[in-house]
């Protein structure tokens, strides 16, 4: 069972980085904007499934491998960095239109099935690798879990439940926000064009972020 003040104190820390823009978050709205809210709200949960993936392996203690062979970070940082890199170029090669929206309702069910898997997919990927997550749960989230109180694993769970509920509710809200204004984007093609050259901008900056990021001792 944890405790009520470090549960407290955990809601705290983690609303705080929740709410500080990452690349998590950044991708998700940025998908919302491209494709519609649905496809944000799916990349939304492939980012809850990396982030669950995160604090599993925290539990288990394999987070820890970092501090011994901390050549695995920066791997994960390079990786990252390109990742980064490669959706910005997504970004800035689209910038002359707005992909189709993502509809529920395909008529083709094979196509809606990819389309959903690679959103999922490509959302899991990018908190994966992302150096906000990877600093959370290798630093700061081990502290918040105490072997009197229990198996690791399962405050690992439920801190992760947590922090998934919390997440999925401020990022939908934007994904849901960024969505909207894709009816204006479409009569304004100047505006699409230059709301993908600063996306385009801001991937190569979190992606510049990534790599200069020292390696958690």
């Amino acid at each position: 069972m944890i405790e009520q003040t470090t549960l407290l104190l955990f809601l705290a820390t983690v609303t705080v980085f929740i709410v500080t823009p990452g690349p998590n978050m950044i991708f998700c709205v940025a998908r919302s904007i491209a494709a519609g809210p649905k496809a944000g709200i799916l990349s939304l949960v492939g980012v809850c499934i990396g982030l669950a993936v995160h604090a599993t392996a925290a539990g288990l203690g394999l987070s820890k491998l970092f501090t011994y062979f901390p050549i695995g970070y920066d791997i994960l940082k390079v990786g990252g960095a390109f990742y980064l890199l490669w959706l910005a170029w997504q970004t800035y090669r689209s910038s002359d239109g707005l992909a189709d929206e993502f509809d529920f309702q395909s008529a083709d069910p094979s196509a809606y099935r990819h389309r959903s898997f690679v959103f999922i997919a490509q959302g899991a990927l990018n908190a994966l690798l992302s150096p906000k997550a990877v600093f959370f749960y290798l630093v700061l989230f081990p502290q918040f879990l105490n072997p009197e109180q229990g198996s690791i694993l399962a405050q690992s769970l439920v801190l992760i439940s947590i922090i998934n509920m919390i997440n999925f509710c401020v990022i939908a809200g934007l994904c849901i926000a960024a969505g909207r204004t894709r009816e204006w984007l479409v009569g304004n093609p100047r505006v699409i064009a230059l709301q993908r050259k600063i996306v385009s901008v801001v991937f190569v900056g979190l992606a510049l972020r990534v790599v200069t990021t020292r390696t958690p001792a």
